[in-house]
């Protein structure tokens, strides 16, 4: 797989873990439970990690916010079909289902300005 297709999206708000994924699995409900903390979304591995610079003060006024957001949800291509123009679709459609009143969310990627 090409590096370039991974991508990551940093998530700030209350949510734990397993609300996060919950939120990701009922939005979108296609994605397959794969081990905890991660499912199988449109031959995509989603993993979420907590984010080991998170700093709630950063992420509410650095420049930079979204590099001290709480959680990292890495997405990494497990399917050769998987290309660009998809995980672009993929990535709009997950910013969509996280985002919301009191959760930040921000893709980090090679291909972020077209998100």
């Amino acid at each position: 797989m090409q590096t370039t297709l991974q991508f990551l999206i940093m998530v700030d708000g209350p949510l734990t873990a397993a609300e996060l994924l919950d939120l990701i699995r009922t939005r979108l409900p296609d994605a397959v439970p794969y081990r905890r903390d991660s499912v199988d979304v449109r031959g995509n591995l989603l993993e979420i990690n907590p984010n080991e610079d998170a700093n709630p003060q950063l992420a509410a006024t650095d420049e930079d916010d979204y590099l001290y957001f709480r959680w990292r949800v890495e997405l990494t291509p497990m399917d050769r079909t998987v290309d660009e123009a998809h995980q672009i679709a993929l990535a709009r459609e997950l910013l969509r289902a996280i985002e919301g009143p009191q959760v930040r969310a921000t893709v980090c990627a090679a291909f972020e300005d077209r998100v």
